[in-house]
């Protein structure tokens, strides 16, 4: 499981480019694309004359139709749930763990959050508030040192590959041309 930083989808909807058939092939043989979801579903009764790969429809890798939209080629930023939370806490979108957070609130502070209330992985937030953000973390952000990986089992079956150095700075630029596409757009920033 992950979390994806996108821009919102434009408030007409992703627009339809066409679509084209996949299948095991590789190099992909059948490389036509068509106008449409229904065009390229009724393409497929003749795909065995464009794609002679043996392995293509039989058993799992039989050829399935995929649509292409105005969206497709946008920036994402796709991360770990907890590569997520350390951008998210560079972003000041998380607050930080405190005594708070380990004990439960005094009597009269304020309510413990109800499970499945909404949690820090699902956001949106204006395309200039997210640039400024990002500009603000890679300023202040110390260099990230990064995390060695290590087993966590005797056996070694049972992995964490830990975090390269500079993951932070090299995500958060991603994130900050991903803010500059979208304030382009006037669209926001979501993530979920």
């Amino acid at each position: 499981m992950g979390v994806t930083f996108m821009p919102a989808p434009p408030a007409e909807g992703p627009v339809e480019q066409g679509a084209c058939i996949v299948c095991a092939a590789q190099p992909p043989q059948d490389r036509r694309l068509f106008a449409d979801y229904e065009t390229a579903l009724a393409g497929l009764a003749d795909h065995r004359r464009f794609c002679t790969d043996t392995d293509c429809g039989e058993h799992a890798y039989r050829p399935f139709v995929v649509v292409h939209s105005s969206t497709d080629t946008e920036p994402s930023l796709d991360v770990s749930v907890r590569n997520a939370m350390l951008l998210l806490r560079a972003l000041g979108l998380v607050p930080e763990f405190g005594a708070d957070d380990v004990h439960e609130p005094p009597p009269g502070g304020p309510p413990a959050p109800a499970p499945g209330e909404d949690t820090p992985l699902g956001g949106e937030l204006p395309a200039e508030q997210m640039l400024g953000r990002v500009e603000l973390a890679l300023a202040l952000a110390p260099a990230d040192a990064g995390v060695p990986g290590r087993n966590l089992n005797a056996a070694g079956t049972v992995v964490d590959f830990g975090r390269p150095a500079g993951y932070l700075q090299d995500r958060l630029s991603v994130l900050r041309e991903l803010a500059l596409f979208a304030r382009d757009q006037a669209r926001d920033v979501i993530w979920h």
